[in-house]
């Protein structure tokens, strides 16, 4: 079992990240539209952008890592993707 709060990708908004076959003068960000799912049955939107810690709940979740490696040749397809997270904070 897993503590912290239940959250849902709704959505990827923006993956800028330079693909791993090519040379770019910036490394691009990658953001994501999510749902929490509160304790009491509602869904609050917000969204997270890798590497970058947002308040949630008590604490604060973060995008730690996104899924395939982006490339040149590759189109990437909203099921394609997997993300890991790490949520701090709760006690």
């Amino acid at each position: 079992m897993v503590d912290g709060p239940i959250v849902q990708p709704v959505e990827v908004l923006e993956d800028s990240r330079c693909p791993m076959n090519a040379r770019c003068i910036w490394a691009g960000r990658v953001r994501v539209k999510m749902i929490w799912w509160r304790g009491n049955g509602e869904k609050q939107p917000f969204e997270v952008t890798l590497g970058e810690s947002t308040p949630l709940a008590d604490g604060a979740i973060r995008l730690e890592s996104v899924r395939p490696e982006k490339m040149t040749n590759v189109t990437l397809k909203p099921s394609d993707y997997r993300f890991s997270f790490r949520f701090d904070g709760g006690m």
